[in-house]
């Protein structure tokens, strides 16, 4: 596994796989880091050069050295000079939650450097701005402790994560505890300014009157009992991608806001088939 160190104003990368295979970028939900993608990666590297990013203040970067609100525009742009760093053009683009939505973002302003779009669990605007600054300033002054009890719960199916007591029947409660307490324990550990910070992000970005002219194939994934994001949600987005050559919406049935991680077999056979094709009129389950 290589390492590409954080300088300046640019996001922690690291990178699996051949250098000569075709560049899919990976970005994680908000507390998380790059490592909720460790379940779906034995799959993907065959097929790709993966570069998977740590947010702002996540895993390995450090909080964005701003004086001011951090933006969508902001991001993408240390994004970028990290690729560039790293000497990467076009990509496939991925992510989940405030990773779906950058996907979704990248689609809409980089489209020359994408070569297709996935957007996982996030619609194009999410909540409200006064429900991301509260949310930044309880972080900001009591971390990310104080919201992780409700955050796994939204996150994960009770079934995946053995939330509560099993079944007498339910032979496999309990079965992704360990992947729930790994993605626990990287939330707890985001550095609080961090998270504040890509709570900004999502206070002030609302990509709904850029969706009719987005180019990229885009593939939008949801949990179908992700209550934030839902079966309907997902299409409606899809539908919305009138100007993208192929599109489509995968449901992953059972799973909630986590998805990649609670189905990462199915996840990842959903983007290697997504992102290897190069012709199709669509992608849908």
């Amino acid at each position: 596994m290589e390492a590409i160190a954080m300088t300046e104003w640019t996001l922690k990368l690291t990178v699996d796989g051949t250098a000569d295979a075709p560049v899919l970028v990976l970005g994680h939900s908000l507390g998380s880091s790059h490592i909720m993608w460790d379940w779906c990666l034995p799959m993907l590297t065959p097929h790709f050069r993966v570069v998977r990013f740590d947010l702002p203040g996540h895993g390995g970067s450090a909080p964005a050295p701003i004086n001011e609100p951090l933006t969508m525009d902001a991001l993408l742009h240390a994004l970028e000079v990290s690729l560039n760093k790293l000497g990467v053009g076009q990509f496939h683009m991925v992510g989940l939650s405030i990773g779906g939505l950058i996907a979704l973002a990248a689609a809409e302003r980089m489209p020359e450097r994408l070569l297709s779009s996935t957007v996982m669990a996030s619609g194009p605007v999410n909540g409200t701005p006064e429900m991301w600054a509260e949310r930044a300033e309880l972080v900001r002054t009591q971390g990310t402790q104080a919201i992780v009890d409700v955050t796994m719960e939204r996150w994960f199916s009770p079934a995946f994560a053995g939330f509560d007591e099993a079944p007498a029947a339910e032979s496999e409660w309990g079965r992704g505890a360990s992947a729930v307490a790994r993605i626990r324990d990287a939330f707890v550990n985001c550095d609080s300014e961090g998270y504040a910070q890509c709570c900004e992000i999502l206070a002030s970005t609302d990509l709904r009157a850029g969706l009719a002219e987005v180019t990229v194939p885009t593939l939008v994934v949801n949990g179908s009992e992700d209550l934030g994001f839902d079966n309907a949600a997902a299409r409606a987005l899809c539908d919305a991608l009138e100007a993208s050559p192929s599109r489509g919406a995968l449901h992953v049935e059972g799973a909630k806001h986590m998805c990649a991680v609670e189905q990462p077999e199915l996840v990842a056979r959903a983007l290697v088939e997504w992102n290897t094709r190069t012709t199709g009129d669509g992608f849908s389950s």
